[in-house]
């Protein structure tokens, strides 16, 4: 490879896994370069060295060989879009569309990544186990998956988080709710550890699973913590879609607190900014809405 063609394509690569990251320059060029060697980096101006590169890449998450591979490969391109479209599909749980979009693609991709191959894994069974709602099937896959990289005892990437917390989501939905509790309060301390994230919706949405395990069991004290939090996450990161479910949790809590004028107050401001951040033609959160009201009718 050419040296001007591999600074010229690097430095976007990095700028986008920096706002992914939800970092300035100033904090990624913090310990190893000025703000305005970064500045060039990004506009493909300057090459960086291979120690700074590796800094670089350390700070955001990743390795040099990621970025080399995404710039190597046409073929590695067509799957970074894929995953990128997962993902969005994914923050606004369009279930229909992940699944379709994986069955178009992937027998036309050449995915060599064992990385790659495991977030379309993940996206596949989450699609296939919520559309079937055959969450025994989605227990036992995500095991499968998850065994793929990861290495018990260490600290998970944010794939493997989220493969973790997909398995304890489906636990929940199998009403095994005492395992799916203490298997999310285990792994709620990887969270502080993880370097970088492919989309921040990954902590929104554990915490709303975490949160939905509290109420159903009421342990309502933390429920209103993580509440809080989460919502203030979401806010803090730009997690918006997530926003609509988490102020329905809050006014289910303020339900059962019996506190009858801030479950009005709560619930209203849900469906109002769902209206006005609607996302999906699959109607997840009205679904959602009806399933948590029917268990609060029966408990």
């Amino acid at each position: 490879m050419e040296k001007t063609n591999y600074y010229t394509k690097i430095g976007p690569l990095i700028k986008d896994l920096r706002k992914k990251s939800n970092m300035s320059r100033s904090q990624l060029a913090d310990d190893i370069c000025s703000v305005s060697y970064i500045t060039r980096i990004e506009n493909g101006e300057r090459c960086p060295s291979s120690v700074i590169l590796r800094q670089i890449t350390n700070k955001l998450g990743i390795t040099p060989e990621y970025l080399f591979r995404l710039i190597e490969s046409s073929g590695s391109l067509q799957v970074n879009e894929l995953l990128n479209q997962l993902f969005f599909n994914a923050e606004r749980h369009d279930f229909k569309n992940i699944y379709r979009l994986i069955t178009e693609k992937e027998k036309e991709l050449d995915v060599k990544s064992i990385q790659d191959i495991q977030i379309i894994k993940l996206f596949k069974c989450f699609s296939m186990t919520m559309l079937n709602q055959n969450y025994q099937f989605g227990i036992g896959e995500i095991k499968n998956i998850l065994n793929l990289t990861y290495t018990e005892g260490t600290v998970p990437n944010d794939i493997e988080f989220s493969l973790m917390f997909l398995y304890g989501f489906f636990l929940s939905l199998n009403n095994q709710k005492e395992e799916a509790y203490t298997h999310l309060i285990n792994i709620k301390e990887y969270i502080k550890h993880i370097k970088f994230l492919h989309t921040y919706a990954i902590i929104s949405r554990f915490y709303m699973h975490l949160i939905c395990v509290c109420l159903d069991m009421s342990k309502l004290k933390e429920s209103s913590e993580y509440l809080d939090y989460a919502i203030d996450y979401c806010k803090k990161n730009n997690t918006h879609t997530i926003l609509p479910e988490l102020y329905f949790l809050k006014s289910e809590l303020c339900y059962r607190l019996k506190k009858e004028t801030a479950f009005k107050s709560w619930y209203n401001q849900a469906l109002r900014l769902h209206k006005l951040i609607k996302y999906s033609d699959d109607e997840h959160f009205n679904t959602f809405v009806q399933n948590r009201l029917n268990k609060l009718k029966t408990s």
